[in-house]
């Protein structure tokens, strides 16, 4: 079975994020790099994907909230936003 690259980078990114929220309880930061380096990824998949201009602005802005600072708390409202995204890629 093939995977979806796009699926696939949203998938590595959502293993990240849930990851950096367990080990991350109680730190107020939090070590992005690895979730900056998966945001640089998904974006140059966004441009070769065969998706909707809506759907690849979606994805787009949740990309650019992931370079940003993050902290535990927001990475717990990325990974609800990620959810979300999914779903309405499958629908």
């Amino acid at each position: 079975m093939t995977v979806n690259p796009l699926t696939q980078i949203l998938n590595e990114i959502g293993n990240e994020l849930t990851a950096q929220i367990l080990h991350g309880k109680d730190a107020e930061k939090v070590d992005g790099k690895k979730l900056s380096q998966q945001s640089k990824t998904l974006n140059e998949i966004i441009l070769t994907s065969e998706i909707s201009k809506e759907n690849k602005s979606m994805l787009h802005k949740f990309s650019l909230t992931l370079q940003e600072g993050i902290s535990v708390k927001s990475m717990r409202y990325e990974k609800q936003d990620l959810e979300r995204i999914i779903a309405n890629l499958d629908n």
